[in-house]
């Protein structure tokens, strides 16, 4: 089991002793959610939940919206205040080992998850997380124990054996159950657009090239300088990949991010296509880190968005 399943596990939905049908309102906002419109679902839950402010299903669904947004600490403060109001479901706290993993606060991540197992002992998200939250930890101390002693070859082997086993696949979304009346989040494939025609234009399109080249290459220096901030900022809102929501994806990144201890990331034969506000780059990407490497032809599909370019889909292959 990979610590990127972790890592990447979804804001799981929960079911409550409710009736199986939720008011239009908390519909609507879940809507929103769903497609993307983070800011106005945020709008109208915190207004229903001024009039409503014991409904755990759409605080449930604040701390989701809470975290798409990147505002990891909020998220947590709302999925703290369900586990202190619902101290009998699982799922609250699985949330929080997720945003505390992103956080690398793996001690936190694992009394979480202890505590979801604890209420619903035949969980297996939370046995399959702890699983790989204390194979993180191994490697922690692994390393640590390395850099006391660089010629340990026992714990070298042993670092290897955990570094294959939480780099081994990738991450994906645990299965869980739905809110009632409120459907699940669909996985969403990357948004990765065929390239455009390019017609003519007065325009001045070697400037426009220059300035989709600026954002990659941008994007490309803050992977190499594993500045994590930057690196997500290169990405628009609304950006998906492999099924995975915004939340998911930027935990998992950050764990590949941070987990080497140097990166270096060098694009080749960029080629750019462009139709108005949308762009297609395309180039050889040559990585390279402490841990591995490898080159890949890659796709990025960007978006001009309040007056930045940023990436709303990639693809590798």
């Amino acid at each position: 089991m990979a610590l990127s399943r972790l890592l990447a596990v979804a804001a799981a939905c929960f079911v409550l002793a409710t009736p199986p049908v939720m008011a239009d309102e908390v519909q609507e906002i879940n809507q929103q959610f769903r497609s993307g419109n983070l800011s106005a679902a945020l709008t109208r839950a915190n207004a229903y939940l001024a009039k409503n402010p014991k409904d755990a299903q759409t605080r449930f669904l604040k701390g989701l919206i809470l975290a798409d947004q990147g505002k990891t600490n909020d998220a947590i403060t709302v999925f703290k205040g369900l586990t202190e109001d619902y101290p009998e479901l699982p799922e609250p706290y699985n949330n929080l080992a997720v945003l505390y993993a992103s956080q690398n606060k793996y001690a936190e991540a694992k009394n979480a998850l202890e505590m979801a197992i604890r209420t619903h002992p035949s969980y297996a998200t939370a046995h399959e997380n702890l699983g790989d939250i204390y194979a993180k930890m191994a490697s922690i101390a692994y390393d640590k124990a390395l850099a006391l002693d660089s010629k340990n070859t026992a714990a070298q082997t042993k670092l290897a054996l955990i570094q294959d086993l939480i780099g081994a696949q990738p991450g994906k979304p645990a299965t869980s159950k739905a809110i009632p009346g409120v459907a699940k989040p669909a996985n969403k494939p990357a948004i990765v657009d065929p390239a455009p025609v390019v017609k003519p234009s007065s325009a001045k399109p070697v400037a426009a090239h220059k300035e989709v080249e600026t954002a990659i290459t941008r994007w490309a220096q803050a992977w190499s300088s594993r500045n994590v901030d930057a690196y997500f900022a290169a990405y628009a809102s609304n950006f998906s990949a492999d099924g995975l929501t915004r939340t998911e994806w930027e935990a998992q990144r950050r764990a590949r991010i941070t987990a080497p201890a140097t990166i270096d990331v060098k694009i080749s034969n960029l080629k750019i296509e462009r139709q108005g506000d949308s762009a297609t780059a395309t180039f050889s990407q040559a990585y390279r880190s402490d841990r591995h490497q490898s080159t890949v032809n890659k796709t990025l599909t960007l978006a001009l968005q309040n007056g930045q370019w940023r990436i709303i889909g990639e693809s590798a292959h």
